[in-house]
């Protein structure tokens, strides 16, 4: 009988620090801007998390949540909610990386809760989070800043992180669209209109470009792709100061 109290004692705590790890887990940073050190954390998870003891971790510069200026939202991070801050520690514009830590272990996989980077592969903690399993070495976010998270909570890595839409993506009105995705040969492009100077540019998953070219779509509506190696690619189509990413994968 007081084996299967304790053994079910022992369960129960389990179970919750289980709950615990998973609820800290969804603390997400979604957005980014280096030029203005603003970022903005979002709650995936089902319950409420305070956050203000987390910590920042950018080319080994540390400082805590509650360290920045609180722009909007609460540090009792609600489930479903934002919190936006600008932090006590600068950011480089050009090359950095952030984490983000439950506790000031940043050599800690277990602590570190998420991690992006920009501008170049191997920044600051880059290998806690490959050792983490949520960043892959050597890769980083190669559009515009300021940077947005576009996944559902569950996914990582650079792939999921875009410009964020401001009010130019949104009344670039291309109806851009990329066809066959996946493609083997030749990548279609269709636009609800014909533009005379659409700049292309295609990155791999290594930030590299691999193609660049100024068209005329009502000229040219196809890219030659067969001589890419299989992957993920990111294209990014700009008229002036307008820019629109797409992502597209060679089979």
């Amino acid at each position: 009988m007081k084996t299967n109290y304790i053994l079910n004692f022992l369960l129960a705590i389990a179970i919750f620090t289980m709950a615990s790890q998973t609820s800290d887990a969804q603390i997400r940073i979604v957005e980014v801007d280096p030029a203005t050190e603003t970022v903005k954390l979002h709650n995936y998870g089902a319950t409420t998390v305070d956050v203000s003891s987390y910590w920042f971790c950018n080319l080994f510069a540390y400082t805590q949540v509650s360290d920045g200026t609180l722009v909007s939202g609460s540090t009792n991070l609600a489930a479903g909610a934002d919190l936006v801050v600008i932090m006590a520690a600068a950011l480089n514009d050009t090359a950095s990386d952030l984490g983000l830590y439950q506790s000031p272990s940043f050599g800690s996989s277990t602590a570190m809760l998420d991690f992006t980077q920009w501008g170049s592969g191997g920044n600051g903690r880059e290998n806690v989070a490959v050792t983490k399993g949520i960043w892959t070495a050597g890769t980083f976010i190669n559009v515009s800043p300021p940077y947005e998270y576009n996944g559902d909570g569950n996914q990582n890595g650079f792939q999921f992180w875009d410009t964020l839409l401001g009010i130019n993506d949104f009344n670039l009105g291309l109806n851009l669209k990329l066809h066959p995705n996946p493609s083997d040969a030749v990548l279609n492009i269709s636009m609800q209109d014909n533009v005379a100077n659409l700049d292309v540019q295609m990155y791999d998953i290594l930030g590299k470009l691999v193609f660049k070219q100024t068209i005329n779509t009502a000229d040219l509506s196809q890219i030659d792709v067969s001589e890419l190696k299989e992957g993920l690619y990111l294209i990014k189509f700009t008229i002036g100061d307008k820019t629109e990413t797409k992502r597209f994968i060679k089979n």
